[in-house]
Formats: structure tokens, sequence, C-alpha cells
């Protein structure tokens, strides 16, 4: 192994000096994000925080594990510095590639629904809460509001429009997935990826069991997943041709429609969107002007609809952003306010004095605001709270118990970026069906399917693979590390940061505003990193339709 660290080094001095420099800098960043956050931090958390000697030994381990783990991924990119995904050999008969290009269309459709639709017969009319049924009271009122997006309520409206029931509204978005699934394998299947990267694809989009227990619902995480889907296949087109696939209008039309799609669909979709279209205004020189265009209209798109559309359609703005951005802090102040409440300051222990009894502590649950939040009168105490005010004594807390709030951040965030995770994570993905006023409920006859395909979600869900499927934190750490292991490629480089920064701009910037472990807002991530670290690894450059070996 010794050998093998001195040629990377080796090879490392043979880089330019800017390119040498960019490497190490990133294999650093990357060390510190391994060393500290995924090993330090969760260490450190399995204890009292406060207890410094704790802290001493284990920062001083983490120290000395800097220089190996640095050394190991500079070997990692050595290595993997000149490997390319290999291609499937161009068929000279037009008429056995269509044949193949169908095939892997209607496997890649038909696979992930026929799958869909077992779980959606078990549980017809689908699953949903509250959220879901006030969006369905809205379209059946036709009284629209942006506490849930608009944009997507619209979208059920439009299914009710078919057949005015939710079932049909669960079936037509199971179908859309199916649809881009197909649509993403037959992508693939046309740049020639080989066969084991087409199932292992087809593998993430249809098997994870999150993946139907969250599209069962008319959530609108489960719209963000078709459509991040489908924008995974635009960005398959746009590396391999190096970006000629976005110079024809057509395919820049639907590229900024489905850039406004995301951003509304969720609200803190533009957290993806806009830092993809600035790196690629910054690194893809041959697309600058369209990428311009694109967030020149995808922000001109979003106000043409949260405006003169939301109002055409009479919908209602309740202020609600204030409310919705404190989960991180609240939580912070619960966990303080149960382990430690002396640390409270004044102000904080007045603030908690107002909602409600001591009693109703007895429900939250450590690190999760949301065990706490929908049952109380807390949103109406936080809304009366000037945000100054707030800020100022969440700050105060936080430095009269810095251990406990660390702790408490630890806990709200870590399913974003730990690679460790715990059952509780699935808790909201659990099938269910609330009571409301249009008799929609599981078909009682099909009780005994229900529980035998829980079960098996379950076995899945507790297995060894399901750190593949649930954990966010293993999703952006094997996208981190493709992407620092082909930076050197020529061609790559600051190209593949356009695929993967945005998404952790995403991660971490939802991350801030949770208010608990809530998985779903970060399905899509599952779904689509492994053809995202594929498309790493392929080849770019080639023109549309055009087919290469290695």
């Amino acid at each position: 192994m010794c050998r093998q660290i001195k040629l990377a080094r080796a090879w490392y001095a043979e880089q330019k000096k800017s390119t040498r420099v960019m490497l190490e800098l990133l294999t650093g960043l990357v060390t510190c994000y391994l060393i500290f956050l995924l090993w330090l931090i969760p260490q450190m958390m399995a204890a009292v925080p406060m207890d410094t000697k704790y802290w001493k030994v284990k920062l001083l381990a983490a120290l000395v594990m800097l220089i190996p783990v640095y050394l190991g991924l500079q070997w990692g990119v050595y290595r993997c510095s000149g490997m390319i995904l290999s291609e499937t050999s161009p068929c000279t008969d037009p008429k056995k590639e269509r044949r193949r290009l169908i095939f892997w269309a209607v496997l890649g459709f038909g696979a992930v629904f026929i799958w869909m639709m077992v779980y959606f017969y078990a549980y017809f009319p689908g699953s949903f809460d509250w959220d879901n049924l006030d969006q369905w009271w809205q379209i059946q009122n036709h009284q629209y509001d942006t506490w849930h997006p608009v944009f997507h309520t619209l979208i059920i409206a439009l299914f009710s429009k078919i057949v005015n029931h939710y079932g049909f509204a669960v079936f037509m978005q199971l179908l859309l997935y199916s649809l881009v699934c197909g649509y993403l394998v037959y992508t693939m299947a046309k740049w020639r990826f080989p066969v084991w990267t087409l199932v292992l694809t087809e593998f993430f989009l249809a098997a994870n069991p999150q993946t139907h227990r969250i599209l069962l619902f008319m959530w609108k995480d489960s719209a963000l997943t078709v459509f991040m889907v489908l924008f995974t296949v635009y960005l398959v087109n746009i590396w391999k041709t190096n970006g000629l696939w976005l110079k024809k209008k057509r395919n820049l039309a639907v590229f900024i429609l489905v850039l406004i799609s995301i951003s509304l669909v969720r609200h803190n979709g533009i957290l993806y969107t806009i830092p993809l279209l600035i790196l690629m205004l910054l690194f893809f020189r041959e697309l600058r002007r369209e990428a311009a265009v694109s967030l020149v209209l995808m922000l001109a798109g979003m106000w043409i609809i949260e405006h003169p559309i939301y109002d055409l359609v009479g919908a209602s703005r309740p202020d609600q952003t204030y409310v919705e951005t404190v989960g991180v802090p609240m939580t912070i102040l619960c966990n303080v306010h149960e382990m430690a409440p002396e640390s409270l300051s004044p102000e904080a222990a007045e603030f908690f004095a107002k909602i409600g009894p001591e009693k109703r502590w007895k429900i939250y649950e450590m690190g999760n605001y949301n065990s706490f939040k929908f049952v109380t009168n807390a949103n109406t105490v936080i809304k009366e709270t000037d945000p100054a005010e707030f800020l100022k004594f969440t700050a105060e807390t936080i430095k009269n118990a810095p251990g406990l709030s660390l702790q408490a951040f630890y806990e709200v965030t870590r399913m974003v970026w730990d690679i460790r995770g715990t059952e509780e994570w699935h808790a909201d993905l659990e099938y269910q069906i609330r009571e409301n006023d249009w008799n929609f409920s599981y078909v009682k006859n099909r009780e005994d399917m229900r529980t035998a395909l829980n079960d098996f979600d379950e076995w899945v869900l507790n297995s060894p693979v399901d750190y593949l499927f649930s954990y966010n934190g293993t999703h952006l750490l094997i996208l981190i590390l493709c992407t620092l292991f082909v930076f050197i490629r020529k061609g790559k480089g600051w190209k593949a940061m356009t695929l993967t920064l945005p998404i952790l701009a995403y991660s971490y910037g939802t991350m801030l505003l949770l208010c608990g472990p809530t998985y779903r807002f970060f399905h899509f991530d599952s779904v689509i990193f492994v053809p995202l670290c594929l498309l790493l690894f392929s080849r770019t450059g080639e023109k549309e339709g055009e087919q290469k070996t290695v």
C-alpha cells in the first residue's frame, strides 16, 4: 500500500500546478467531511457533549486520522482518474437498435409500474395525512392557499377534472413516475450505458420501499421526485452531448418548464434550481447563454404563476414563512427546556409558558419538534413573537447551554448527512389513511395482502441494503466521492460540480428548515444518485444520437 501511496503522490506532482492545488484542496475538504462530520460529531454525540476529556480524546483521534484518510483519498483519485464507464457496442442494424431501445423503455416502465400497482391495489385509494386532506378539500371547494404549494394543488386538481377521486390522482402519480423511469432507462440505453448499469438504475427506481410508500401519498415530495427523475434525463442528454442537446429551442423550452415545476412544487425547490443554473453559467462555457436565458425565464415564469395565475384561481396567501423556518431553533429550545430548563433565558422561559401546560411536554420526542408542533399552540405563540426577539433569546439559550444546543442540532439534522440511521426515520412513511368527509378508506378484504406487503417492506428496511435506500448521508457521500474521483478527467472537472453541488445545496439548505427527521423531503436523492454517479464516470462530448465505444 505504501508503494501505491508513493505512486499517487508522484502522479499528483506531475499535474499542472493549478490542477494540483485544486485537487489537494478538494481532497482536504472531503477528508474533513469524512473525519469531522461523519465520524467525530456522531462519536461526540454518543456521550455527554459537555464532557471536556471525552472531547479532547476524540479530537486527538480525529487529528491523527486526517493523514491516512487524506492519503487514501489521494490514492482513490489517482486510481480512478483514468476510469471510464464502458459502453455497449454500437448496433449497425437500425431495426435491432430500435427493438433494443423499446425493450429497455418497456422494461424501465413496466417493472416499476407493475410493482407500484401491486401496492396501489392493496392500499387503494392510497395513503393520506392531514396535508393531503387539506389539499383535497381546497380542490373540492375551489379555495386555494399557499400553505401548500398551489402549483402542486393545481396538478392534483387537473387529475380530479378527469376523475374526481383521490385514488385516481394517486394512480396518475404512480403512472407518471413509472413513465419517467422508463424514459430515464431508455435514455441511458440510447447512450449505450452497459446493461448492468441499466439494471442497477432500475433496481433503485423500483425496489426502495420508501418509494412506493411516499408515492402512495399525494405529497409535494412525491411530485418533486417525479420531476427530478425527468430532469435527470435532461442532465444525461446535456452531459453526453457536451451541452449540444440544450442548444435546441424545443429542448431548452422543456428544460425551463421542468425547472419552473421543480421550483414551485416545493417552496424550497429553488435551493436546487438556482444553484444549478449559476453553476452552469460558471462552468459550462458552451451553455452560458442558455443558462442565463433559463435563469431569467424560470424566475419570470415563477412570478407569472405565483401572482397572475394564483390570483386568477383566488389563492390566499397566509403568512407562514416565519413559522415554517424556525424548526431548528425550536428544536434547540425544546431540548434545552426538557434537559436543562434553568439554561433558558428569562424571555425563552416566558415564551414556553405561553405554549401551554406541562402535560403537553409528555409527547415531545427529543430532537423532533414535529412531535410537539402540531398538537400545541406553538405556531400561534411563534407568530405573536417578534422575530428579532425570538432570535435573541434563542442565541442566549445556546450561549447558556452550548453542549445541549449542539446535541439538538445534531439530532434534528443528522438524517440529512449522517451515514448511520435509526428506525425512527421511517416512521413518517407508514401507510395511513385518516378519517375524511369523502368516505375514502382501504378495501377491507385486502387486509391480508396489506399485512404481507408491509411485512416485506419492514424486512427490507431492516436489512443491510437499507443503508443504500434510506440514508441520505450515504447518497451524498457517494456523490461527493464520485465527483472528487472524476475531477481530474479532461472535460469533467468543474462540470462535475454542476451535477453534485445543487443536490448538496438543496440538502443542506433544506436541513436548516427541518422540524424533525422527515425523510420524504430528500427522497429524490435515493432515486437519482445512481444514474448521476454513473453519468459522472461516463464520457462526454458525443453529439446527440452518435454512438462511440471506449
